[in-house]
């Protein structure tokens, strides 16, 4: 006959605990990728300890014209320098662990600290990321996406009345795209050679997506990138969602923008990188201050960028 055994209550929990595995790897909560720092290049050559920063802009005013020999009336040529100012804002974030946070990781095993380090530097990128997309409204740094001195393209309502993307055909959004290409073209004369187009995820992946026509092979994307002379990247930017100006009556709130993404256009100012300071005492804790510094994104022509509201 089967013996049965009875375990009482403290040791029916050790026997549970000796049965629970305990998977190595982590399933942490994920979030999207910072992308300023891939759309804009990133300049941290201004001295960390600046204040503000300040770059030139030279123009030249005058006339060459035809003279009569001997001629001692030559017309003459002037430089001009306008200077252009923009604050440095310190960002910061601090984590905190006591000792006995220490001795109980060290026990398990676990990097809780680590983890707070990573999560410290993470809201310090995605500050960066804020302030390069949205601006500040406290602050003299403007919203990147809403910037009245770029080309502002006024949307063409497609053959259903509106705007938006998901209601054009093939033939109206690759138009749409053409409008912003010509708009910078045509308002530089010329100079400006605009390469890249930011969309919003729902707008790229409806491109990328769809066909050219009902008998082509090739997806509108596809075409855009074959067919603009000038336009050799199309990257999907979620920040460009929702981003058109508020009450603005457009038929979407999200946002194309159409740019030379070039150093010598635009550039994102972070003078100080990220950095970790050593741990700080407080009583039986430790706190690990965080710092960056960062002016947003600084748009030196701002002719070369244009703007598509109501995609």
């Amino acid at each position: 006959m089967r013996k049965y055994i009875n375990l009482d209550a403290d040791e029916g929990i050790f026997f549970e605990k000796e049965l629970e595995s305990i998977k190595a790897r982590t399933y942490d909560v994920l979030y999207p990728d910072f992308l300023a720092r891939q759309l804009f290049p990133l300049d941290s050559t201004t001295d960390t300890g600046s204040a503000t920063v300040t770059y030139q802009s030279w123009d030249h005013v005058g006339h060459a014209r035809i003279i009569a020999n001997y001629s001692d009336d030559l017309p003459n040529v002037e430089v001009l320098a306008k200077e252009t100012t923009r604050k440095i804002y310190s960002g910061g974030v601090a984590y905190g662990y006591s000792i006995q946070d220490i001795r109980a990781a060290r026990m398990a095993g676990k990097p809780l600290e680590q983890r707070k380090a990573n999560a410290a530097r993470r809201q310090l990128m995605q500050l960066e990321n804020t302030l390069a997309f949205d601006g500040d409204a406290r602050t003299d740094i403007p919203a990147f996406t809403t910037n009245t001195d770029f080309n502002q393209v006024t949307p063409v309502d497609g053959a259903s009345t509106t705007t938006d993307w998901s209601s054009k055909t093939p033939d109206e959004i690759i138009n749409d795209v053409c409008l912003m290409t010509s708009a910078i073209r045509d308002i530089s004369n010329g100079v400006e050679s605009p390469n890249t187009l930011l969309l919003p995820e729902a707008q790229y992946t409806l491109i990328s997506c769809t066909p050219r026509s009902s008998t082509s092979d090739t997806t509108i994307l596809d075409f855009i990138l074959k067919s603009n002379a000038w336009i050799s990247t199309v990257m999907p930017v979620y920040n460009l969602k929702d981003s058109a100006p508020v009450a603005a009556g457009y038929d979407s709130e999200d946002t194309a923008v159409l740019y030379d993404r070039s150093a010598e256009k635009l550039w994102l100012e972070t003078p100080q990188d990220f950095e970790s300071f050593a741990a700080q005492e407080k009583g039986l804790m430790f706190e690990v201050p965080n710092h960056l510094r960062t002016a947003g994104v600084i748009v030196a022509y701002p002719k070369s960028v244009a703007t598509l509201y109501g995609i």
